[in-house]
């Protein structure tokens, strides 16, 4: 059974920027995009890249190795070599303080 467990503050991550994270061994990046903020796997579906090297572009992060590009609000791969989406995670944010829900 999973819970929310604190990980940031949105002080902390400013719109157009992320912030990557290891917690019980997931490592994952908190994103802070036009839409609000989304949480994301920190690792590339195609060959393991830590996503948390790349760029992001609105609301895509561009792997840093071969270019494969992934929705932040859904883990959609959006353009290849990658076939298959990152692991999203659930936030909340109460306040000025941002959850992710791990199992």
């Amino acid at each position: 059974m999973g819970d929310y467990i604190k990980v940031a503050t949105t002080d902390e991550i400013p719109e157009g920027r992320f912030k990557a994270f290891t917690v019980r061994h997931h490592k994952f990046i908190v994103t802070h995009i036009t839409d609000g903020y989304f949480a994301v796997s920190d690792e590339c579906t195609h060959d393991s890249a830590p996503i948390s090297e790349g760029e992001l572009y609105g609301d895509e992060i561009v792997c840093p190795r071969h270019g494969a590009r992934f929705d932040l609000t859904t883990g959609e791969v959006k353009s290849p070599p990658a076939v298959a989406p990152l692991d999203t995670y659930k936030l909340k944010i109460e306040g000025k303080n941002i959850f992710i829900f791990l199992d």
